[in-house]
């Protein structure tokens, strides 16, 4: 490395009587100003000499990434906290969530519905089941829609993901039958079309 090479006021003297004017030379790689620091190439001695050392203490500095990812679970409880509110300002029993997982859209990537109990803060003792569906893209979920499938005294047996259809078997209350104890089972399925849950044909048992 070489320090900043000064001109003298007595080169410039000669210059001076010469008639001539001699542009200043630029720094180069490498070069160190008068106060001991390295500083850039293609700068006037007068830019350089202004320039101070960084600090020792200074950390590195770290280079701008993406903005992290919202992860699965933070989307679904948001997206639930919303429907909750909007079915009569209603609260999730988050310990009776189920999931299930398949192409709902026909991208060929897996996405996720979920199976969820809305109960009623009105003081009473109903309660509704729902679906919710979360369609995968660029690696993070987005909610598309949610609709209610069983109402009180309902259950939800099965249900999954399969070519597209989300099918349920559910059992509803037969003519005798206590809020308890439903015995009659249907099977219904459902499609996402244009991001909402439309009902597809039953499937026969």
């Amino acid at each position: 490395m070489k320090r900043i090479e000064v001109v003298t006021l007595a080169a410039c003297a000669l210059l001076a009587v010469a008639g001539c004017k001699k542009e200043e030379a630029l720094t180069q790689k490498g070069d160190i100003n008068l106060a001991g620091c390295e500083v850039p190439a293609g700068l006037t001695p007068a830019e350089a000499e202004a320039l101070g050392c960084p600090s020792e203490e200074a950390g590195p500095v770290l280079a701008s990434g993406p903005v992290a990812l919202a992860s699965d679970e933070t989307v679904i409880n948001e997206a639930l906290t919303r429907v909750a509110f909007t079915f009569d300002q209603s609260e999730e029993d988050v310990e009776a969530r189920r999931f299930a997982e398949g192409d709902l859209n026909g991208d060929g990537v897996s996405d996720k519905v979920v199976l969820f109990v809305l109960q009623a803060t009105n003081g009473g003792n109903a309660y509704a089941t729902h679906v919710a569906g979360f369609v995968s893209e660029g690696g993070v979920l987005r909610y598309t829609d949610a609709i209610p499938v069983a109402g009180y005294g309902e259950g939800v047996q099965e249900f999954s993901v399969q070519d597209g259809t989300l099918t349920m078997r559910i059992l509803t209350q037969g003519p005798d039958d206590p809020t308890c104890c439903p015995s009659v089972e249907k099977r219904v399925s459902y499609l996402l079309h244009h991001g909402k849950f439309i009902e597809a044909n039953p499937v026969r048992n």
